[in-house]
C-alpha cells in the first residue's frame, strides 16, 4: 500500500503513551508535543498521558501521522480524537466489556487487544456507563494497549484495580504508559490521583549494605507479590499441559491409525496422556479461582467426545484473558510473562 493511499481519515488510528509528568488534567489537546518542522502528531492528553496519532490500515500497515496530515485531512486534534473512536468501533465493533475479575472490566472482542486502549476515547460508551454506574467509572491504562475500569463507587472494586494497575505499571518496564488514576463522570475524564509506589523489587540485602540508600525488598511486599504470581503460574503451566495432551493424541491416533505401534502401547500412553491433561485441567481451575466442585465438572468432561473439546476452548479463552491482561504473551504453544 502507497503511504499516500494509506494517510486517509479512515485510517487514522491512536495510541497512548507514558509523557511528561504534571501534564494536562483536563481539557482540549495542546501544541505538538514535539517540536520542529514537521512534528509528529502527539500531544499532551491528560494526567501523565501522551496521545499519539498514526494510520494503520485494515491489513496492519501502519504510518507515522504527522501535524500536518491532521491539517490536510481538516481535522483538529479533537476532531481525529472522534475520528479515532469511529474507526475502532468500525474495525473492532462497539465496545464490549467483561468482568476481568473482582469488579474489575477489561474489553473484548475481535481484533488486537493492543487497541483496546484507543478505546477511552469513545465518550459514547463511558456515557452509557453512567446508566450502570452513576457515581462514575475509574479507569487505568499501567502498560502500552490496557484499559481496565471499575466502578466508581464499589470501593472493593475500585481497590482491587488499583492493586492490579500498580503491579502491572511496575513490571511494564519500557511499555509502561500511565501511573494515574482517572475518574470519567458527569464532567468527562479527569484525574483521580495516583498509583500507589511498588516496593523495591530487585536489591538484595548484601547489594544494599553496598549501596547507601538502596533498601532491602521488604519480606512481606516480596510474599504478597509471589501470591499474586502464582494463579497465574498455575493457568499459564495447566495451559501448556493440555495443549501438549491435545498434540499428544493427534499424533498418538495418526501412529495407532498407521499400525506404527502396538494397540497395547498406545491404550498405555492414551492413559498417561489423559492423567497429565486431567492434571492441566486442575491448574487451570486453581488458578481462576474455581472450587472443587467446577474442576470435578470439568474432570468429567474431559471424557465426553466433542464437548470435551468445547469446555477446553472456554478454559483456554478464560486463560488467555487473565494471562494478557496481567501483561503475559501467549501463543500457540501457551504463554510466558513479557
Amino acid at each position: 500500500m502507497s503511504v499516500s493511499a494509506l494517510r486517509l481519515r479512515e485510517n487514522l488510528s491512536a495510541a497512548f503513551q507514558r509523557g511528561k509528568k504534571g501534564g494536562q488534567r483536563t481539557g482540549p489537546l495542546g501544541a505538538p508535543a514535539i517540536e520542529g518542522a514537521d512534528p509528529p502528531a502527539v500531544y499532551d492528553y491528560l494526567g501523565d498521558m501522551q496521545l499519539r496519532f498514526m494510520f494503520t490500515a485494515p491489513d496492519g500497515t501502519q504510518a507515522v501521522a504527522k501535524e500536518a496530515d491532521l491539517q490536510r485531512l481538516n481535522l483538529t486534534p479533537e476532531l481525529a480524537m472522534t475520528q479515532v473512536a469511529v474507526n475502532t468501533r468500525r474495525a473492532r465493533g462497539a465496545p464490549k466489556h467483561a468482568l476481568f475479575g473482582q469488579g474489575v472490566y477489561q474489553f473484548t472482542g475481535r481484533g488486537d487487544a493492543d487497541t483496546d486502549a484507543s478505546y477511552l476515547l469513545d465518550r459514547g460508551f463511558w456515557r452509557t456507563q453512567l446508566q450502570a454506574f452513576p457515581r462514575g467509572v475509574v479507569a487505568a491504562i499501567p502498560r502500552r494497549g490496557s484499559l481496565f475500569f471499575a466502578d466508581a463507587g464499589d470501593s472493593a472494586s475500585t481497590e482491587e484495580l488499583t492493586r492490579m494497575a500498580s503491579r502491572l505499571h511496575d513490571a511494564a518496564g519500557e511499555h509502561r504508559v500511565s501511573g494515574l488514576l482517572y475518574l470519567f463522570s458527569a464532567r468527562g475524564w479527569e484525574v483521580l490521583g495516583a498509583l500507589p509506589a511498588a516496593a523495591p523489587a530487585t536489591a538484595s540485602a548484601a547489594e544494599s549494605r553496598a549501596r547507601p540508600g538502596v533498601r532491602p525488598r521488604d519480606p512481606e511486599a516480596a510474599q504478597a507479590h509471589d501470591d499474586e504470581e502464582l494463579p497465574l503460574s498455575l493457568v499459564a503451566g495447566g495451559q501448556k499441559l493440555v495443549i501438549y495432551c491435545l498434540i499428544a493424541n493427534f499424533v498418538l491416533s495418526a501412529a495407532a491409525r498407521g499400525g506404527s505401534i502396538p494397540p497395547l502401547v498406545a491404550s498405555a500412553l492414551y492413559i498417561a496422556t489423559a492423567a497429565v491433561s486431567l492434571f492441566g485441567i486442575v491448574r487451570i481451575c486453581s488458578g481462576l479461582g474455581h472450587g472443587t466442585t467446577i474442576k470435578v465438572l470439568f474432570m468429567v468432561l474431559a471424557f465426553v467426545p466433542l464437548v470435551n473439546l468445547i469446555a477446553l476452548l472456554y478454559l483456554s479463552s478464560k486463560t488467555n484473558r487473565l494471562l494478557r491482561g496481567a501483561g503475559w504473551r501467549v501463543g500457540l504453544l501457551g504463554a510466558k510473562a513479557s
